[in-house]
């Protein structure tokens, strides 16, 4: 007799026959539970069990991992922390460049159901007489995200489309700054990359 056959959601991942009775299996990154059917990511970066060398970050996907390289800043940006660059306003060549470029990582699970609020932006500081407008610049082809104002200096990321994995995405969200009272334009960029897991666990 075959168990599997009964039934898709015996296993989360994989059901295996065996003569008068079945077994769950997980793909490679995840344990078997004890409810013996779910799969639970295993944290590689927590365990030490990653190929990352020293300067690297390890980051910690749902069934793997990622080593991320130190940033390295673009002239005419310089560096100002370790997730961060910035274009000195007296430098000529930065004036029509975002101040700052912020990195941020994030992972998502692969066909996650759509639309999806994924990440959230907002101004740390207000000025009397600004507004705010938030934008993808870059990273948007596939037209799978796009961004919603939620307040007057905040706004999120929705995903649109189910996307499968594995897949690594880079989105370059804007935020411009208007000030009419000083005849103010500026923007920062947060360099969000994505990272879509395999498996939709």
């Amino acid at each position: 007799m075959d168990e599997c056959s009964f039934s898709e959601f015996l296993c989360q991942h994989e059901c295996v026959n065996q003569p008068g009775t079945y077994y769950c299996s997980c793909p490679p990154g995840y344990i078997l539970l004890d409810d013996n059917r779910s799969c639970q990511d295993i944290n590689e970066c927590e365990h030490q069990n990653h190929t990352c060398i020293l300067q690297q970050t390890c980051y910690n996907l749902q069934g793997g991992f990622k080593c991320i390289d130190p940033i390295r800043c673009e002239e005419p940006y310089i560096q100002i922390s370790d997730n961060r660059c910035m274009c000195p306003a007296e430098n000529p060549g930065c004036r029509d460049q975002p101040f700052t470029i912020l990195y941020r990582d994030m992972d998502v699970v692969s066909g996650r159901s759509v639309p999806a609020d994924i990440f959230q932006m907002q101004a740390t500081t207000r000025y009397p007489g600004a507004y705010y407008i938030f934008q993808i610049k870059s990273g948007n082809e596939g037209r799978e995200f796009y961004m919603r104002q939620t307040g007057p200096i905040s706004a999120t990321l929705v995903m649109t489309r189910p996307i499968k994995g594995p897949r690594d995405i880079q989105l370059d969200l804007e935020m411009i700054t208007v000030n009419t009272v000083i005849n103010f334009r500026g923007s920062s960029v947060i360099r969000l990359r994505i990272y879509v897991s395999q498996h939709p666990f």
